[in-house]
């Protein structure tokens, strides 16, 4: 299964100390450093079915450069913008890249950095590819979790999440300190 390859690949390539780790009940938990966020964490549940890798590079700034992008210069506005996570899941036919952002009130730049991520990801996949023969299909999903009211607001056991194409990416506006099943992230776009 070529999917399952690159998710051990993808593993293997980025930095141990980015590695999420998966807690005893086959979660993950993604949570907000900022002291003053509302928006703490969320939870995902996984599944041993599906293959799954994930890691975050929001890493805060260290001296002079960014920790994470220290070629750019970090006076230049965006240019470091980074995501608090990115999830890859490995189906039969596909491999979904989930790219995470939490917001507690304003959520007036996760779009940009949900781009950013994928532009980052997309790099990363690049660069695996001039040492590796993979090629799988790749799709992406962004995914905003804040504490701001969203509509339609219930329980994540049934909730169906739904997707909006905002420019160039499939985006679903989600609940945060709340726990999810990774199916939920996975359902056919209709």
């Amino acid at each position: 299964m070529q999917n399952k390859n690159l998710i051990d690949i993808i593993k293997y390539a980025i930095a141990e100390e980015l590695h999420i780790l998966v807690q005893s009940d086959l979660s993950i938990l993604i949570q907000e450093k900022q002291a003053q966020a509302k928006c703490r964490y969320i939870k995902i549940k996984l599944k041993k079915s599906i293959p799954y890798f994930g890691f975050s590079i929001d890493k805060d700034k260290e001296g002079k450069n960014d920790p994470i992008y220290p070629f750019f210069n970090p006076q230049c506005e965006g240019i470091c913008s980074k995501n608090d996570a990115i999830l890859f899941l490995a189906t039969s036919n596909k491999v979904y890249v989930l790219l995470i952002e939490m917001k507690s009130q304003n959520t007036g730049n996760y779009l940009k950095q949900l781009k950013a991520a994928k532009i980052f990801v997309e790099f990363v996949l690049q660069r695996i590819q001039l040492v590796n023969t993979v090629n799988p299909e790749v799709e992406f999903r962004g995914l905003l979790f804040s504490c701001r009211r969203i509509p339609n607001e219930g329980t994540t056991k049934k909730q169906k999440i739904s997707f909006e194409h905002r420019g160039n990416l499939l985006v679903s506006e989600n609940l945060g300190n709340t726990t999810y099943f990774v199916q939920q992230f996975l359902q056919k776009i209709e």
